[in-house]
């Protein structure tokens, strides 16, 4: 465990680009979405949009075929006893939609001096944009991002120094590596660079903004780690019945 939490988070990149990332193009996979929801031994499913009753939010995560894997080889490195906790992975248009509103209603109700260009700017901090577009993905969509944190053997959460979907700075990767040094600061840095460490050392990249949000396959993962192609696009979940 020393390796991962005594080794501090450096990103690959110190900047986002959603102009540069939209323009990466797309070598389509044809790999399906599955279930993270059969690895209760590793993973613990916690469907945040279906539980906040989000439109289109679904009451299992899925993610791509490849990712299912490596979050398993990323539990794999977790201490005896712990496991990840999944959040969210795919996500509905609908879902995003919803999001991207309610976010762009805070950032109005909280800086109403803002401009329409700076309103925007503050939302796409945290949701992206919905997209249809198929060149142009929302990430989530794509079921390549997935949305995580880490439970201890007891089943709890470790300490992150800000909560899933934070909208404030401390929500930032790296923000307790300058924070002074304190019994709890010291504490929240190293389950934050244990699961850093852990999901980039499966393959994953992280989104600067969000200590919580990896992914792999789409146009994000291919931005941060220098890939010239994403190879996953928009999809969704296959129900016979549906």
């Amino acid at each position: 465990m020393l390796e991962f939490t005594g080794n501090p988070i450096e990103p690959q990149r110190d900047t986002w680009d959603w102009g540069e990332i939209r323009a990466i193009p797309l070598d389509l996979s044809d790999e399906k979405l599955v279930s993270v929801s059969y690895l209760p031994e590793k993973m613990v499913v916690s469907p945040q949009y279906f539980i906040q009753q989000l439109p289109g939010a679904k009451a299992d995560i899925f993610v791509r075929e490849t990712i299912q894997q490596k979050l398993n080889d990323a539990a794999d490195m977790l201490p005896y006893g712990y496991k990840l906790v999944i959040f969210d992975a795919w996500r509905d248009i609908d879902t995003q939609q919803a999001l991207f509103d309610r976010m762009q209603s805070f950032v109005q109700r909280d800086h109403p001096e803002f401009n329409a260009d700076q309103t925007l700017a503050a939302t796409l901090r945290i949701v992206a944009l919905p997209s249809s577009n198929a060149n142009r993905p929302s990430p989530h969509n794509t079921g390549g991002s997935v949305d995580v944190s880490i439970v201890d053997e007891r089943g709890r959460l470790l300490e992150m120094g800000s909560p899933f979907d934070d909208i404030s700075a401390r929500a930032k990767t790296t923000y307790y590596e300058f924070e002074p040094e304190s019994e709890a600061v010291i504490k929240i840095r190293e389950n934050r660079r244990l699961l850093y460490h852990v999901m980039t050392n499966a393959g994953f990249t992280n989104y600067l903004e969000e200590w919580w949000h990896y992914d792999y396959g789409n146009q994000n993962w291919a931005f941060m780690s220098g890939h010239d192609t994403a190879f996953y696009g928009a999809t969704k979940p296959e129900f016979p019945w549906l």
